[in-house]
Parts: structure tokens; sequence; C-alpha cells
């Protein structure tokens, strides 16, 4: 069995409907962020909620980087998923071909190892679309 480790403690979890992003709400303005912070970014009142996300986005934009990294190799998409709350996250976006895909595509969470650290599995989000017509379109 392979360790796994977690890229940040309180980005996500597990639930019974599947995994969740979670953001702060500040009590005090209501302000939500991705990901939470100890004090609002609005008013610096510091009684922050944890609020769950879901893992259901819509895909304002991505793009293919053309230069791999120590993580992700060449050609790997990237891009910004609109939540509820109006968050925006930028993630990895999972993909079947080279084309980035278009704006407005329906996106589910994807909670995975995404690459290793010595002996250690590194868990972390990405979002792949809903259906493969999107990504077969792109």
């Amino acid at each position: 069995m392979t360790d796994t480790i977690s890229v940040r403690e309180g980005l996500f979890r597990e639930t019974n409907d599947g995994p969740t992003l979670l953001a702060g709400r500040c009590a005090q303005c209501a302000r939500t962020v991705f990901p939470a912070t100890e004090r609002c970014l609005e008013c610096g009142d510091d009684s922050i909620e944890s609020v769950e996300l879901g893992a259901e986005g819509e895909l304002l934009c991505a793009t293919v980087v053309h230069m791999g990294n120590g993580r992700f190799d060449a050609g790997h998409s990237v891009g910004y998923v609109r939540m509820p709350h109006d968050i925006r996250v930028f993630s990895q976006i999972t993909t079947s071909g080279e084309q980035p895909l278009p704006s407005g595509t329906p996106m589910r969470l994807e909670i995975a190892p995404l690459w290793r650290e010595g002996e250690q599995d590194v868990l972390a989000y990405r979002f792949v679309p809903t259906t493969t017509k999107e990504a077969d379109d792109a």
C-alpha cells in the first residue's frame, strides 16, 4: 500500500456525496474565498466558517501548457473553474486531447494522486469534463 499525503490540509475532503472543495466564508461580511483564510480578506474579521463548494463547476477558460515542470509533463492543461458562491478555482484540467476545452464546459472535481514526493503520492484536486463529448469536441 502506498502512503499518501495531501498537498495542503483543509483544501478538500471526501463526503458521502463525493469530493468537495472547502472554502471559507466570513460571518461578518459574507465574503467567501478559496482556499479558506484565517482572516477575512474583505473586512479583516476572523470569524471564518467552513463552506463546502461541492464538486460541480463550469470551465471559464483553459490553456495547454507546453513546458513541463517537475510534476507535470509538457502538454498538460490548466484553467479556471467557476464554483458556487462565484468562486474561481485555478486547477489542472484533465482533457483527452491537446486542445483546451471550450468555456462553459461542465466540470467535476476529482481528488487524485497527482505526483510523488519521495515514497508518497501527493493527493490534490483537478477538474475533469462531466462528459466525454465536451472533451471530444475540443
